[in-house]
């Protein structure tokens, strides 16, 4: 049949399969209305008409998205409507492996733009189902060998620092959202601008001894002046801390920081973490401190990120 056009050349099945689909991918409901086309078996195509109707939504959330059954999982279910599939419904089946993006976690100055760095989580956890799943790209990150070639591009990230670097930032990045600050750290540091009145970074993590990122390097700045931290280590203790408890407990200095035309950059999970650094802002910065009610308070908010001076890098 055809090549794809992104394929360029000619590949075998078990090549495309290996590099370019990506067989782990939640299907859609257009899957299951896929199989349907094809199955020979009653109850198979039944139930596949079924979750890919707008009535069976709620049904194919059960039984794909919440346990997070893969494509793969749902062929085995469905093995006599998958034995029926033509090369040319495959090829529609399954989707391609998207790329990733992640935030660079190094100034281009240290090593003149001849190195990277990157700050990727590993991902590896149990479903509901008690199947285990592996992050495909960072797993795959984890196990190249030094000499091993990484295809990537770079683009411009989506904050924008000012250059002016008397201006105070609050860094806000739990976990891997610490990357793009480590980048603007390193290079105030090498440019001999880096100070702790300036620079306030609210990091957080479980445990501080098993994943507090780049610590050595963020202690020796603190030692050095160069950086205010305050971490939230939210496992540490019986009671959970998270980087909006550090932000209540830090509201007066930061409500002063704001007075001087601070930036606010927040930068991590899209799940809760913006919602509840927002929150934690509305509610003892700008109310507690500032006197304003909880309208003003988000109108506030609001304002300083069309200014740009309340940025958010989310994933």
């Amino acid at each position: 049949m055809p090549v794809p056009a992104f394929l360029k050349q000619p590949h075998t099945l078990y090549e495309i399969a290996e590099q370019y689909w990506d067989l782990h991918c939640y299907p859609t409901q257009y899957v299951f209305s896929l199989l349907a086309q094809v199955s020979e078996d009653k109850l198979e195509r039944e139930k596949c008409i079924e979750l890919s109707s707008p009535e069976g939504q709620e049904d194919w959330l059960t039984y794909c998205r919440r346990p997070k059954r893969s494509v793969l999982e749902v062929l085995h279910d469905f093995h006599k409507s998958a034995s029926k599939l033509t090369l040319e419904v495959v090829f529609e089946l399954f989707s391609t492996i998207k790329p990733r993006s992640f935030s660079i976690a190094s100034s281009s100055l240290p090593t003149e733009g001849r190195s990277i760095d990157l700050l990727v989580a590993v991902v590896n956890y149990r479903t509901t189902l008690k199947k285990p799943r592996l992050g495909l790209a960072s797993n795959w990150l984890k196990n190249l060998n030094i000499g091993d070639k990484v295809y990537g591009w770079i683009k411009v990230g989506s904050m924008v620092f000012p250059e002016d670097a008397t201006t105070p930032h609050i860094l806000i990045g739990p976990g891997t959202g610490l990357a793009p600050f480590r980048s603007l750290l390193q290079e105030r540091d090498v440019l001999h601008t880096a100070h702790k009145d300036v620079l306030h970074l609210i990091f957080g993590c479980r445990y501080k001894e098993k994943d507090f990122h780049c610590r050595e390097e963020l202690e020796r700045m603190v030692h050095e002046d160069k950086l205010s931290l305050y971490c939230a280590f939210s496992r540490d203790q019986e009671k959970k801390v998270y980087v909006g408890n550090k932000i209540a407990e830090n509201k007066e200095l930061i409500w002063q920081l704001l007075s001087q035309d601070a930036r606010i950059y927040i930068s991590g999970t899209a799940k809760n973490m913006p919602d509840n650094v927002r929150d934690a802002f509305v509610d003892a910065v700008f109310g507690k401190c500032g006197g304003h009610s909880v309208d003003e308070a988000k109108k506030l908010l609001k304002d300083m990120e069309n200014n740009g001076r309340f940025q958010v890098e989310a994933w």
